[in-house]
């Protein structure tokens, strides 16, 4: 199965969980019954597993938009420099950016 979420709505629902969690725990520790600790359990997994989705998605935006860790080349792990495309591709400055009153003029 496969179900697509915005960054806010897994958000949304790992809050929900979490407060699950705590309900089912203070559940555990009022009554004593294990099945409500197992539950707290089950809902921390879910949490955790979310979390790590969303991390991993979080860090594929930032490494797409140049704002990931960058490789040194020199690692293991790493690849090669010649194999990334870190430098910039353009260059911007910040005295020609079109603003109102001269955008007529750039046309």
């Amino acid at each position: 199965m496969k179900i697509e979420l915005t960054d806010d709505e897994v958000t949304t629902i790992m809050v929900a969980l979490d407060n699950y969690r705590v309900s089912m725990e203070r559940a555990w520790y009022i009554d004593g019954n294990l099945d409500d600790r197992e539950v707290a359990g089950s809902a921390e997994w879910c949490w955790q597993k979310l979390f790590g989705f969303q991390q991993d998605f979080r860090n594929s935006i930032a490494d797409a938009v140049g704002e990931g860790e960058s490789s040194c080349g020199s690692c293991a792990g790493c690849p090669s420099t010649s194999e990334t495309n870190n430098e910039p591709t353009a260059s911007v400055d910040p005295f020609e950016i079109p603003t109102q009153s001269n955008y007529e003029d750039m046309k």
